[in-house]
Parts: C-alpha cells; sequence; structure tokens
C-alpha cells in the first residue's frame, strides 16, 4: 500500500485526472492486480484464526438492492460504493459455463484493445488529437461482411490534424474511475481486514471448494512482490490446518 501511494497518489487523486493514458492505466492496473492477489492470501491467513461454526451453514440468496441514484465525487472517495472481491464467481449465483468473474473481468478490462475513434474537433496550439477506444470490432465471418468491411472508409481527418497525425500517432486514453475504484476497495480492505476476514470464514466454511479461487494470482504478480510464492504456501497451509 505504501509503493502504490508513493508511486500513483490516493484514489481520488486517479479519479480527479478522469483519463489515463494507456501506458499508465497499464502500470497501475498491474500494480492493483498484485496488491489485490496478495491482499486475498493475507485475508485467508486471518480467516484462518476464525473458528467453524457449530450451526449449520446457510447459503442464502443474494438480497435484492432497490436502485437509487448516485454522485461519485473525486474528493470524497469515502462515499464511494465499492468492493473488495475474494471469488471469482458472485456469492449465490451459479456461474455459467464461460461466464467470467469479477476478477476475470478486471482481466480482462486490463487488456481490453477495441476500435478507436478519432474526435473530429480541431486541435488548438500544440495539442495533439487524441482517441478513445470503445466497442469491440465485430469478427468479419461470412464473405458479404468481408466485402462490405473493405468498402468502409475510415473516418476524415481534419486538415489541421493532418500534420500530427503524419509525425507521431495520436494518444490514447482510458478512463480512471475503474481503476480508482478498485484502489479505495483495496484500501478499505487493508484498513479494516477483521470485518472482510470474517466474511471470508463464513463463505469459505460453507463453501470449502473455493479456497483455490483466492489463491489465483496474475502473471505479473511475482515482479511486485517478493517471496509470493511462500506467501501462497502459507495461506494455503494456514486454511488447511484450521
Amino acid at each position: 500500500m505504501h509503493i502504490l501511494h508513493a508511486l500513483f497518489g490516493d484514489p481520488s487523486h486517479i479519479a480527479a485526472k478522469h483519463t489515463l493514458t494507456l501506458k499508465a492505466h497499464q502500470l497501475l492496473a498491474s500494480w492493483l492486480r498484485a496488491g489485490e492477489a496478495m491482499m486475498r492470501r493475507l485475508l485467508l491467513i486471518e480467516a484462518a484464526a476464525y473458528p467453524k461454526p457449530n450451526t449449520r451453514p446457510l447459503l442464502r440468496a443474494p438480497r435484492k438492492r432497490t436502485r437509487k441514484l448516485m454522485h461519485f465525487y473525486p474528493e470524497t472517495p469515502e462515499k464511494w460504493r465499492v468492493s473488495f472481491r475474494c471469488f471469482t464467481t458472485l456469492p449465490g449465483r451459479r456461474a455459467k459455463r464461460g461466464e467470467p468473474g469479477p476478477i476475470a473481468q478486471h482481466a480482462a478490462a486490463d487488456e481490453w484493445t477495441p476500435d478507436r475513434r478519432v474526435l473530429a474537433h480541431a486541435s488548438p496550439g500544440n495539442v495533439r488529437p487524441f482517441i478513445f477506444r470503445e466497442d469491440r470490432p465485430r469478427r468479419v465471418t461470412n464473405r458479404a461482411q468481408r466485402r462490405r468491411a473493405k468498402r468502409t472508409r475510415a473516418k476524415p481527418v481534419l486538415r489541421q490534424d493532418r500534420e500530427w497525425l503524419k509525425h507521431e500517432p495520436p494518444l490514447a486514453f482510458r478512463s480512471a474511475w475503474p481503476l480508482a475504484e478498485r484502489y479505495e476497495a483495496l484500501r478499505r480492505a487493508f484498513a479494516n481486514p477483521r470485518a472482510y476476514a470474517a466474511r471470508l470464514a463464513r463463505a469459505l466454511h460453507a463453501t470449502p471448494h473455493r479456497v483455490h479461487e483466492l489463491l489465483h494470482a496474475p502473471p505479473d504478480a511475482a515482479r511486485h512482490i517478493a517471496r509470493l510464492n511462500d506467501l501462497t504456501e502459507t495461506a494455503a497451509r494456514s486454511w488447511n490446518t484450521s
């Protein structure tokens, strides 16, 4: 958490930027994935200290929440509606075949490379035009679609923007809010781990086969976390002996 704060500041600082460049987005997402993997292992070690309840575990269906309009402001991250998730699937929900869970969705969002759209507006001064990435392009399946795809032309570029496009590619921006919310959820779990560990212990005593979901780690976590394998073995051993 100290490294995250030193590199990127508070979640409010990230949300205040509104957008991040592609390299900054990838760097922050890489560190967040490593921090979330480490937090799941620490919560598993602490959850092992809670005894198994004598009563029969009851798996309740998720309660329906009343939808209401909520406002999120960068300067008040403590009022954001965020939650730190340990499991790859939502509790009380049977995952469909091929349906990714929250952790897989986060990873997919980090590797997202959809289509691009050049903003058609004049670029004042030395400001280069930039690109928003949106709407993943559809696969061309049949011959008729291939013909139409070949005829499709790119949107025209304004004359005042051609000079920038010739010399260097436009900048690609991504929204900073999803990463800021994940950062805030990680910070809350770090500040008050007891509540998260108690809830995790109840869930694992009811469904012990889901322990392996907590030990999942992204491929770049070993670069950011020293002795990650030792931490994984300690977390797995602590729960098996509880």
